[in-house]
């Protein structure tokens, strides 16, 4: 019985340690990822839907490592890593299409 008692208060636990493991954005690197990001979508979609569907894509990326973060900034990240960014950066694209 006791093992059950232990077992209901460490499994919980235990699976929040793969949240700390994941970090904010490096100082500075949102702020260049948001200025790249913005200057690169504001032809194709304005301004506005640039830095809405920025500040979108760095909250969805916010959650990785930092130092995949600094990877995928400094164009050092692995192919796999670049398609899991840029499918959690797509997901910004279809939210703001079915919010109109």
């Amino acid at each position: 019985m006791r093992l059950n008692t232990l077992f209901a208060v460490v499994a919980p636990l235990a699976l929040l340690l793969p949240l700390t493991a994941h970090a904010d954005w490096p100082k500075g690197e949102r702020e260049k990822y948001m200025a790249q990001c913005t200057e690169a979508a504001t032809p194709q979609i304005g301004a506005a839907a640039a830095k809405s569907h920025c500040a979108c894509g760095a909250d969805a990326i916010k959650s990785y490592p930092a130092s995949d973060i600094q990877a995928l900034m400094d164009n050092k990240a692995t192919p796999e890593l670049q398609q899991k960014a840029l499918g959690q950066i797509a997901k910004c694209k279809a939210d703001n299409k079915a919010k109109k």
